[in-house]
């Protein structure tokens, strides 16, 4: 009879052990997979943006798509909006006014810019000045950026949205 008691105390030991090592891997990889959760949703939300806005209409200038008004202003043709802006200008204040009323909204910050000579290793335009200046404030520490190329007749042009955590 002791054996048995002995077997089952033993048992019992195991089955706590089991019981606290699952705990413990259930807590620590939710959490794992939680910040993977919210970095993916910080990396889709600037691409989606940048993809929503670079198909953006504008009402104002033959309704061309930011796109399109990029395009020209990388290549300097001159397009002069109904509005009196030229397509650069035209560009910066749509992204000015749209990027305030949605992320900024949100009290995150976010840098947004466009240039053609884009240094893909440093994340950064080596234009002075690029196509679009800066527009918000560029963060340090964990951020999610997405970067769009476009091609233009005489190469490709570069825009960047980087939204902090």
């Amino acid at each position: 009879m002791k054996k048995a008691q002995t077997e089952i105390l033993g048992l019992a030991i195991v089955v706590v052990l089991v019981i606290i090592a699952t705990i413990l891997v259930v807590k620590f990889g939710f959490s794992k997979s939680t910040n993977t959760r919210n970095d993916f949703i910080s990396s889709q939300e600037a691409s989606n943006f940048l993809n929503t806005f670079l198909k953006t209409s504008a009402s104002d200038c033959s309704q061309l798509t930011m796109t399109e008004l990029l395009q020209d202003c990388a290549q300097g043709t001159g397009l002069v909006c109904s509005n009196g802006e030229d397509s650069c200008s035209y560009v910066k204040s749509a992204a000015t006014t749209i990027l305030s009323g949605t992320i900024g909204a949100e009290k995150k910050k976010y840098e947004f810019l466009a240039c053609s000579n884009f240094n893909m290793k440093e994340i950064k335009c080596n234009d002075s000045p690029p196509l679009i200046p800066p527009i918000g404030q560029s963060c340090p520490g964990q951020k999610k950026l997405k970067i769009f190329p476009i091609p233009i007749n005489s190469g490709t042009i570069y825009v960047k949205l980087e939204i902090c955590n």
